[in-house]
This record gives structure tokens, C-alpha cells and sequence, in this order.
């Protein structure tokens, strides 16, 4: 912006470095709600008006990150194949996700479609004011959640090994745990459910293809799993 002429007083190399040296930080996990859990939570969060848990519902569901369904265009959903296409622009990755859609994430599309008609280029899950959600929107939905949940049973909605509120990138982790406790799917199918970049590029291109299959099974178990015992 150059608002300041001069050498950069925040640089590292050469500057900072040798001043405060070596620095480790350990990386923390997002708290994350225990898989047994997700149901209730689900059941909660239907009960919830407004746009928000609308969006938390289907991040749920999907298993992506926050900022993939914020920046969701209607154009990018295919209702007849059932599968979100989220273009490379948009992952973390740099390369296009193909999301297989339970039948419980199209219903949702299907509700909130119904509700206003709108363009392809329109937003699935824009704010109230216009534009895209933000990651504050699903902190501050889930916080009152947690309060609620507090009072009636004194636990809330609380990631045990950590003692924190959940948060929504936590349902990642919940559904990479079920993956692994509750089903028989490779490994890889739930880390490319996940978007994550797989070390061997031949396995990730072959997972792309081939295992699209294996992924609308798992995604279709999963969605039964998270509206278990729900009418």
C-alpha cells in the first residue's frame, strides 16, 4: 500500500530472525463434536431459523470447509448427477472438488431453491444483508447453541479431549472419525471427501475418477448417520 518508505521493520530474514530465533508453535485441532453427538446436533439445529444453520447444515453434511459453502453459486450444483462442483478458484488446493450430494443435502438445496428462484450466479447461502456469510455468522449460531444446550444439561456443545466450544471446521474432523471407527471405506476416500492433497499425485487423480463412486456411498452413509432417529 505503500504507506511506509523504508526497510520493513516486521521482516524476518535478516531482521526479526535473529532477534527472536527459532520459533515453534504447536498446531492445535479445531474442537470438534464427538460422532455420537451429531445427530442431537442436527436435531438442534433444525429447529433454527434463518440462513445460517441452513449453511452449517450442509457444511455438515458435505464435510467442507466454511468458506467453500459461503462462496456456493447455484450454478455450481448438478441436481441431476447430485454432485456440487466447487471450481479450483475456490479450494485450498487449486484444483475443482466434485462434492457427491446426499439425498439429505439436496433437500436442503431443493427447500432453500424453492423459497426464492433465484439466478445461477446468486449465492446459495448469502447474508441477510447481501453478499457472502461469514465464519463469525456460524461461530456466533453454534455459541448460542452451546449456551442453550449449557443450561438444560450442563454440558453444551463442547469438544471433551480439548474443554472448547465446538467449531464448525471441527465437523471435518467428527466426520473423518466416524469414517474411521464406523465404516469400512479406504482411508483415502475420506481424506478426498476432505479435499486433502494426497501425497502421490497418480493415487489423487485416480481418486478424482474412480472412487467418485465410493464417495457417494460414504457421503450417503453419512447423512444417515447425521439424521439418525430425525422426522
Amino acid at each position: 500500500m505503500e504507506y511506509f518508505v523504508g526497510d520493513n521493520p516486521a521482516a524476518w530474514k535478516g531482521n526479526l530472525e535473529s532477534i527472536l530465533g527459532n520459533l515453534k508453535q504447536e498446531p492445535k485441532p479445531h474442537p470438534s463434536l464427538p460422532y455420537v453427538h451429531v445427530a442431537d446436533f442436527i436435531q438442534d439445529l433444525r429447529q433454527r431459523k434463518g440462513i445460517s444453520p441452513k449453511a452449517l447444515g450442509f457444511a455438515i453434511l458435505t464435510a467442507c470447509r466454511s468458506g467453500e459453502v459461503f462462496g456456493a453459486l447455484w450454478k455450481e450444483i448438478d441436481f441431476k448427477n447430485k454432485i456440487w462442483i466447487i471450481p479450483k478458484e475456490r479450494m485450498k488446493a487449486d484444483k475443482e472438488h466434485r462434492v457427491p450430494l446426499s439425498q439429505a443435502a439436496i433437500r436442503l438445496l431443493e427447500q432453500l431453491y424453492q423459497q426464492s428462484y433465484p439466478q445461477p450466479d446468486d449465492f446459495i447461502f448469502p447474508a441477510p444483508r447481501g453478499g457472502m456469510l461469514s465464519d463469525m455468522s456460524l461461530t456466533a449460531l453454534i455459541r448460542r447453541m452451546h449456551e442453550q444446550k449449557l443450561k438444560e444439561n450442563g454440558l453444551g456443545y463442547i469438544d471433551p479431549k480439548q474443554n472448547r466450544v465446538i467449531t464448525t471446521h471441527g465437523f471435518r474432523s467428527t466426520f473423518r472419525d466416524w469414517s474411521a471407527d464406523k465404516t469400512d471405506y479406504p482411508r483415502e476416500v475420506g481424506e478426498h471427501v476432505l479435499a486433502h492433497k494426497l501425497p502421490d499425485e497418480v493415487e489423487a487423480a485416480y481418486l478424482r475418477g474412480a472412487y467418485l463412486e465410493k464417495r457417494k456411498g460414504l457421503m450417503s452413509d453419512w447423512a444417515e448417520f447425521c439424521i439418525a432417529n430425525i422426522t
